[in-house]
């Protein structure tokens, strides 16, 4: 090969490294547009480093305790007429003392307490002075659900009801639920409501000791209020109800009012008050420890012959509610706006 051919052959490869070269350069060019930065990220603390997260939990909407508001928990009315004279005197709340001339009527669903003295299986769980004695179906039924938790929780049948309905005295001759061996009833008048009970106790050894409240039977007064009752005559509340204190005379008012007279230590008297501060376009509520969601609130008395009554609905659907007078003035509403979960 001479030095001409030498020279050219060397051109050309110096040209294709050269253009070699060139190609890699605009590959890796083309390259690095392509790869996205990777943005930053925060050093973990020590913590985090050495434990995983824990994820976070929903928050329950069944509150830890029951809680109470004002406001406007039912939004949706329609009305019912209300008898301004009789109905003041009728319904679970109607507070009846000594000096007051009882004016309602005799219960219409009286049932003797017999058949509520058994539990679903037919075991007795409640034990009775006399087989003669009434309540209301609702309130038997009731005492019953108490009585049968009441022997779950404690292991205990001894529950006695000395006492139920008795009826006005001038009416003794006629009235075929009349027992001639009442004897505590005739100092607790309000029995003629059909939804009050006095107590005592069955050990079963031939005597028939108080109700108390002590010991296991504290389970009874601390949780009668999810059933319905309440303790009619509370002690240091005598000058409010204007009776001497009994622990063994409790009284079915229905539920949420049981419970938030329990909650707030209202008698029957100051609870009444307490909710004729409220009215349907302002309300009293209690969500409950289940979820359960409820309004109370209190209707004047017109002087008419009828009141116009507002009650909550859900569209087409009529919620559950309760009508009672206070004897004096007015009505109070209580509704369950949401059921337990």
């Amino acid at each position: 090969m001479n030095k001409k051919e030498f020279y050219a052959k060397l051109k050309y490869k110096n040209t294709a490294f050269g253009l070699a070269c060139s190609l890699l350069i605009i590959l890796g060019i083309g390259s690095a547009c392509n790869i996205k930065p990777k943005k930053p990220q925060p050093e973990p603390s020590s913590s985090e480093s050495q434990q995983e997260e824990e994820p976070k939990e929903e928050e329950s909407a069944i509150p830890d305790k029951n809680t109470y508001t004002r406001g406007k928990l039912a939004t949706d009315f329609k009305y019912v007429d209300v008898r301004s004279d009789s109905q003041l005197h009728s319904g679970l709340l109607v507070p009846y003392t000594f000096e007051v001339e009882y004016k309602g009527e005799r219960p219409k669903d009286l049932v003797s307490i017999y058949e509520y003295l058994f539990s679903e299986n037919k075991t007795q769980i409640i034990n009775a002075r006399s087989t003669q004695i009434y309540l209301t179906k609702e309130t038997a039924e009731r005492f019953n659900a108490l009585a049968r938790d009441f022997k779950g929780q404690t292991g205990l049948a001894t529950l006695m009801i000395s006492d139920g309905y008795v009826p006005e005295s001038d009416d003794v001759k006629n009235n075929e639920y009349w027992d001639p061996s009442y004897t505590k009833a005739a100092k607790c008048e309000e029995h003629f409501l059909g939804t009050s009970i006095d107590l005592l106790t069955y050990p079963g050894d031939g005597s028939f000791p108080e109700f108390t409240g002590e010991d296991k039977y504290a389970w009874v007064l601390e949780n009668m209020s999810h059933y319905g009752f309440i303790l009619r005559y509370p002690e240091g509340k005598e000058d409010v109800t204007g009776h001497e204190a009994f622990k063994n005379h409790i009284r079915y008012v229905g539920y949420p009012d049981s419970q938030i007279m329990y909650d707030n230590n209202f008698t029957l008297e100051e609870y009444i008050e307490e909710i004729k501060k409220y009215d349907y376009k302002n309300q009293y509520i209690l969500t409950d420890i289940h979820g359960g969601k409820y309004c109370v609130y209190y209707v004047p008395a017109d002087k008419s012959k009828t009141t116009n009554v507002p009650i909550p609905i859900d569209g087409d659907k009529e919620l559950k509610y309760r009508i009672s007078g206070d004897a004096k003035e007015g009505f109070i509403v209580s509704c369950m706006v949401e059921q337990p979960q």
